[in-house]
Parts: C-alpha cells; structure tokens; sequence
C-alpha cells in the first residue's frame, strides 16, 4: 500500500532526527559568535553613519530668528540626517485658540527628510511674506507623533492650514521652488476666503 503524503514527512522527520549532523560532538561558543555579530553589528552602523552623513544638516542663525519670528514663539532646532527642523510646540486648538484669529500654516517634516532640506533655501522666506495673514511653524513628525497623527500625516513634507481652532482647511505638499510654493500657499488662502 502505497504511503501518504504525511506518513512520508513523518519518516523524513525521524531519519534527519537520528541521523549524525556535520557538527556532532562539536560544542559552538555561542558567546563568542554573538560577540562577533555584535561587533559587525556596530561596525555597519558607523559605517552607515559615515556613507549617509547622518548629523550632518547644520543650524542656520538667519532661519532660526526667521521660523521664531513668523511661528510667534519659540522653536526647539533638531538636527539630524538631512535637514534641521526649527520646531514649534505651539498649534492653535478649540480650547486655545489663536487671539489674532489668524490661520495657522503647519510644515510637517522630519531631519531626515531630503524634499524637506531641498525646501529650507527658500520656505521660510516665502512663506514670511504671508506673514500679515498666516502664521507659519515648522513641526517635526518624530517629536510631535500627537500632531501628525491628529492630522494623518503619512509623509514629509506635509503642508496644513488651520483656521484659529486649529480645525483643518487645507492641505498640500513638497513644492519644487519659491514662486509654486508662493501660489500654493496664495490658493490656499483664497480657497478659505483669507484675502
């Protein structure tokens, strides 16, 4: 009679079982190979340090004093990878909201974002230029995970206008240079009546 499908594995199982492996009688140092991993393990993350340049996006006076002056506040500045994020804790909410009335325009970006380093040169100037009718901060996603959640952020660089109460009007993302960045920013306004 011929055998099952499982009888077969079953047998299988049983020889590799009994039968003598390469290493038998042989005791591995399992201390000295976790040892050697580690060791490899650390040497492959300063070597990814050093290929990807991590730290290496630097601290700009002149964008500092620029994100404090249009967030209205103080900015926490977070270095990493690619980019330096000028931070703002600050974000209007229907328990607080902003006295002045004014929108909010929120930059969610993180240090390691790339689109968001390729905006620093000509972000913050633009968006000072609104300055009379927004109020523009920066937020990082890694260190305001209730923000970007609240607001479903899904990557960076994601751009969020808020009314006064901190309730959603619009939304939009990278933008290649100064003038569609101007535009995006000017139809977004014009879209929820802020003239």
């Amino acid at each position: 009679m011929p055998k099952t499908r499982g009888a077969r594995r079953r047998e299988q199982r049983a020889r590799h079982a009994t039968a003598p492996s390469a290493s038998a009688g042989m005791r591995l140092p399992w201390g000295k190979i976790t040892l050697g991993v580690a060791a490899l393990l650390g040497v492959a993350g300063i070597a990814f340090v050093a290929i990807t340049g991590a730290g290496s996006s630097t601290v700009d006076p002149q964008l500092e004093a620029l994100a404090r002056e249009t967030s209205g506040g103080e900015v926490r500045v977070l270095q990493g990878s690619a980019h330096t994020v000028y931070h703002s804790d600050a974000l209007p909410t229907s328990n607080e909201p902003r006295a002045d009335g004014r929108p909010t325009l929120v930059w969610f970006s993180g240090t390691w974002c790339h689109f968001c380093e390729r905006m620093d040169p000509f972000a913050w100037e633009t968006a000072s230029d609104f300055g009379d009718r927004v109020v523009f901060l920066e937020k990082s996603i890694d260190h305001d995970r209730g923000a970007a959640s609240r607001f479903g952020v899904r990557g960076t660089p994601t751009f969020v206008l808020l009314d006064a109460r901190g309730r959603e009007l619009a939304r939009f993302f990278y933008q290649a240079d100064r003038s569609s960045f101007a535009s995006t920013i000017e139809a977004a306004l014009a879209r929820v009546g802020v003239g």
